[in-house]
């Protein structure tokens, strides 16, 4: 771990004329684009992607990161991403066909996710992608009647690789809504099962079970938990092999933490720890390792910019109200999520005050930060909320008929337009009275 004076990175800077993004003015951005806004750093993305890909080299040379398209899931970031060698971990068939859309190959897809659906399976096989990460028996009947029913139609299609997911029974010690890896959540299977399902797979001539998958959360600092499930997967992994499964990988699923507040930044572990840790899941030498990361590559290169709207002194607290919300940033909402906030205008002395930074959406719950240390701020002040690139955009609503905000990507210090604000009548043109 390598402790950082700024927060989140060096690619934040702060000098007279207020706070910048990979030298690029948080502030001027805003007097053109507007707000909401979101911008993001493809500079710090790529350097993030790289530098896990590189710290898995020291597996082997074909071990590799999928990555989680639900964390941000633009064209452009799939695009980019992919450009440093990672695959895609989706959950979706719309996913599937997100990733294609960007133009990552059908082989470099990983399918993983709870209740998938037939059509989502053989939109997977006709697609051609690389992996099914299997969670429950029904997957395999569904895997197996596709193909099928498909009949003529698959002749001379390689035959589809799948990867048992278990449940470790292992607590992450994350969040409770962000926790996977129990045996009372909704993912995986027992040891147990899935080794009544290898045997299934094992006998089946259309399907090759070619690796194990295991997932126990996000946002983990903890590399004990790692350690704690990679030792269960390799012993049952072990097992497989004794069945005689050509396994070829094994798949640590992703879930490394972020920082999300300034104390944080000395706890992240490393890309090296978190390979080291993972690495304890490989039965042998001979065996790959896959991690699915999404949020440490994109979270701390992103920063939604919102304008105060006003400012409000209630019996116990100061507001400040901005144009921002849950619609645009929901995980404070979703899971009381932390995320720092600063002021992007030039900063003239020390002095702060305490507020609730708040959303126009009409609940309770549309909240941003409280007891916010900021300058005494003013109708119209810039606020930047920090490390938004994960679960940021993508879980982006409309409700209260709002539009989702226009995206900036930053590369080379040049900002361009990725997509532009959405227009109001596109909220209701697929709408018929």
């Amino acid at each position: 771990m390598v402790p950082i004076n700024t927060f989140p990175g060096s690619h934040f800077t702060r000098d007279q004329h207020g706070l910048s993004l990979s030298g690029v003015s948080l502030l001027q951005l805003s007097k053109k684009h507007g707000t909401p806004l979101y911008v993001y750093d493809f500079d710090r993305i790529r350097q993030r992607a790289s530098e896990l890909s590189q710290a898995l080299k020291t597996v082997s040379p074909t071990s590799r990161a999928f990555y989680a398209v639900k964390a941000l899931s633009h064209l452009a970031a799939l695009k980019l991403i992919s450009s440093e060698g990672l695959g895609m971990d989706v959950v979706s068939g719309g996913e599937i066909e997100r990733s294609l859309a960007a133009g990552v190959k059908a082989k470099d897809i990983v399918f993983s996710g709870v209740a998938k659906s037939r059509a989502e399976i053989e939109l997977g096989i006709s697609a051609g992608i690389g992996c099914f990460n299997i969670e429950s028996p029904h997957e395999i009947e569904l895997l197996l009647e596709s193909l099928q029913s498909q009949g003529n139609k698959n002749i001379g299609a390689e035959k589809i690789n799948v990867a048992l997911r278990i449940n470790p029974d292992v607590d992450g010690h994350t969040h409770a809504k962000i926790n996977t890896g129990l045996a009372d959540t909704k993912f995986g299977l027992s040891p147990v099962l899935a080794m009544t399902l290898a045997k299934k797979i094992q006998a089946s001539p259309q399907l090759v079970l070619a690796g194990v998958s295991c997932h126990i959360g996000s946002q983990i600092l903890d590399l004990a938990t790692i350690k704690q499930a990679a030792k269960q997967v390799r012993q049952f992994a072990s097992a497989l092999l004794q069945l005689g499964a050509p396994l070829r990988h094994i798949d640590m699923g992703g879930g490394l933490g972020v920082a999300y507040r300034p104390s944080e930044l000395p706890l992240v572990p490393s890309f090296l720890d978190w390979v080291n840790a993972a690495k304890l899941s490989l039965p042998n030498a001979d065996i790959d390792l896959h991690l699915e990361p999404g949020r440490s590559i994109v979270a701390d290169s992103g920063v939604l910019l919102t304008r105060v709207i006003d400012v409000k002194s209630g019996e116990k607290k100061a507001f400040a109200l901005v144009d921002a919300g849950m619609t645009e940033l929901l995980r404070p909402a979703l899971y009381d999520a932390y995320h720092h906030i600063e002021s992007v205008e030039p900063l003239t002395n020390s002095q702060t005050k305490a507020y609730d930074v708040v959303g126009p959406v009409c609940e309770t719950s549309c909240w941003l930060g409280e007891n916010v240390a900021l300058p005494n701020i003013i109708s119209g002040n810039i606020l930047a909320i920090m490390t938004v690139g994960a679960y940021g955009m993508s879980m982006a609503s409309n409700y209260n008929t709002r539009v989702r905000p226009a995206e900036i990507a930053i590369e080379n210090k040049i900002p361009r337009m990725i997509r532009k604000q959405e227009v109001l009548s596109s909220l209701w043109e697929s709408e018929h009275f």
